[in-house]
């Protein structure tokens, strides 16, 4: 799995990092690393040649919507997510298999229609939702 990092990040190596984020995380979690504020969770166990699709959950500090278990559960890559979006990290990058990519956006996209804000928040932590290729 590849971690990106600012300036300086090229001698800075991930260590293991725990689950202590507002709920448990799921079974399909390979690999969780973290790197200062930044955790990177593999689901997919993939490499080589296979595009991976990335759900980022990052901190906010805007108005937010309240998800429920149910929404969050829903999906395996926002409930590993918030599961390692514990204090004092900022983001969360969960990879994922390519063929989730549709499954991901469709979640987020209808949560964000469902909400009057851009962030959201679940076990007292605000944050946004990104889903990225690569």
């Amino acid at each position: 799995m590849s971690y990106r990092s600012g300036p300086g990040g090229d001698d800075q190596r991930p260590s293991d990092c725990p689950a202590n984020g507002p709920l448990e995380p799921g079974r399909s979690v390979v690999e969780a690393v973290e790197c200062n504020t930044a955790r990177f969770v593999d689901l997919s166990g993939a490499s080589g040649g296979v595009t991976p699709v990335h759900l980022v959950v990052s901190d906010a500090e805007a108005e937010t919507t309240t998800l429920d278990r149910t929404q969050v559960l829903s999906l395996p890559e926002l409930q590993n997510g918030l599961a390692y979006f514990g204090p004092e990290v900022d983001s969360v990058r969960v990879r994922t298999h390519p063929d989730r990519r549709v499954n991901v956006r469709e979640h987020v996209a209808a949560l964000e229609e469902q909400s009057e804000t851009d962030s959201f928040e679940f076990g007292g932590r605000a944050f946004s939702l990104a889903v990225q290729l690569g």
